[in-house]
C-alpha cells in the first residue's frame, strides 16, 4: 500500500513528510505553511525499501524520484535519529 509524502524546505534542509492516502497533499502542505514545498507524491515500500513516484495534483508539483527517495530512506531507516526528540 502507497502512502502519500511531501517535501518541505526546513532550516538546514529539506524534511519529508509522510502521510495517510486520505488528505491531499495541499492540505498538509497548508499545515506546514508558509515553509515551502519542493516536491509531492506517494511513497511504497519495495524489498524493504520507500520507493517515491508520482505527483500531486493538488499541489501541482511531481516527486524527484530517486532523490525523495533517498531523503525518505534517511529519515525512516537511518538509526542515528534521534527518535526522542519532538522538535
Amino acid at each position: 500500500m502507497a502512502l502519500k509524502y511531501i517535501v518541505v524546505e526546513v532550516p538546514g534542509g529539506e524534511a519529508p513528510v509522510v502521510f495517510s492516502r486520505d488528505f491531499f497533499h495541499a492540505y498538509v502542505a497548508d499545515r506546514f505553511a508558509p515553509a515551502k514545498v519542493v516536491s509531492a507524491g506517494f511513497v511504497r515500500l519495495s524489498g524493504g525499501k520507500p520507493e517515491c513516484y508520482g505527483g500531486s495534483s493538488s499541489l501541482k508539483i511531481s516527486s524527484r524520484g530517486d532523490r525523495d527517495t533517498a531523503l525518505v530512506a534517511r529519515h525512516l531507516l537511518d538509526g542515528s535519529i534521534d527518535e526522542e526528540s519532538d522538535g
